[in-house]
């Protein structure tokens, strides 16, 4: 994949349903891997999560690096909280068309607590 553009790598991993965050331990310093929802917008990662109160969430808070792998394709980036309400309704729409679950989430109000954007560092 060297020769695609990172618009092209990302849209050709989006059909995958998880990826493993890799963020740095906001008490630990420690390298701390989960396994989460993602979403692809052009050249731009999206996270989300039903709980700000979860490690990963606080640890990206904390210190944004992040790296990302998608079916073995590994990405470092830097990630931050979005919380512009224009940009959290447009992941919104994004997240119910990638996961039924978040589609149906959304007739009752349900909804990610926290969204982070991710630059890639290519």
């Amino acid at each position: 994949m060297p020769n695609q553009s990172l618009k092209q790598r990302l849209g050709s991993l989006n059909r995958h349903g998880t990826l493993q965050l890799t963020t740095i331990g906001r008490k630990t310093g420690k390298r701390h891997t989960v396994t989460v929802w993602f979403l692809v917008d052009g050249e731009t990662v999206y996270l989300v999560t039903l709980k700000l109160k979860r490690d990963w969430p606080r640890n990206v808070i904390r210190n944004g690096v992040v790296e990302l792998d998608i079916a073995g394709n590994v990405f470092k980036g830097q990630a931050k909280r979005i919380t512009n309400a224009k940009q959290l309704e447009h992941v919104k729409a994004l997240l119910s068309q990638k996961y039924w679950a978040a589609w149906l989430g959304s007739w009752v109000g349900a909804g990610p607590e926290g969204v982070f954007w991710v630059t890639i560092k290519d």
